[in-house]
């Protein structure tokens, strides 16, 4: 694929004032790329192996602000490990300051929104392992999400005792314990820790 059919694809996820600058990104570390089909267990993520070299993966169906802080996330990732290899924690401060370092050119309020711009400042001081751990940032991505028929709804909003479905199950919100909450299943009883960050579709009782 040539360069400016390359920048094309990027333009396809990323906000366009940035996509030239996570384009020369790829370009520069030269890792596989991948947009990947929807993983409820993560946004992204950062592989390496001697035999294919860097890979880097991001959920396809995150709105383009979102991929953003994902591919960004996961290209600290890679270059932590180009300079310390596995020395280091996975998300400790080397990773922290590389994340922070990659998005500071765009911490502007001429390419990003305001809003964000605002979030990301404070949230890239001390960033977490996951985007979904930090409530401002994922109450901010959600607002440019499109909406859909079934428009969801972040648990840690809805009132203790609201029925909601999340993948295939039925569940009533309970109380809080530390980031999650205990939410019983309405069919089977079953007790389930659901992040108070979750996206869930609530129903009528």
């Amino acid at each position: 694929m040539n360069k400016s059919r390359k920048i094309a694809s990027f333009l396809d996820h990323f906000p366009p004032k940035v996509a030239e600058y996570c384009f020369n990104l790829w370009d520069e570390h030269q890792f596989d790329f991948i947009v990947s089909k929807k993983r409820d267990s993560k946004l992204g993520d950062f592989r390496f192996s001697p035999s294919k070299g860097f890979q880097i993966t991001v959920n396809h169906n995150l709105n383009p602000f979102a991929f953003l802080v994902t591919y960004l996330h996961e290209v600290a990732h890679l270059v932590t490990y180009q300079k310390y290899k596995n020395k280091v924690n996975p998300h400790g401060q080397e990773w922290k300051d590389a994340f922070l370092a990659l998005f500071d050119p765009l911490l502007d309020v001429d390419l990003l929104p305001v809003e964000l711009v605002q979030v990301l400042k404070t949230y890239l001081i001390n960033p977490v392992a996951t985007s979904n751990g930090y409530t401002p940032l994922v109450e901010v991505l959600k607002k440019f999400d499109v909406p859909t028929e079934t428009e969801a709804s972040l648990l840690f909003n809805l009132p203790e005792g609201t029925t909601f479905k999340l993948k295939n199950l039925i569940l009533q919100k309970g109380k809080l314990r530390r980031t999650r909450y205990i939410c019983l299943e309405v069919h089977t009883g079953k007790l389930y820790l659901v992040a108070k960050n979750a996206q869930v579709q609530t129903l009528d009782t």
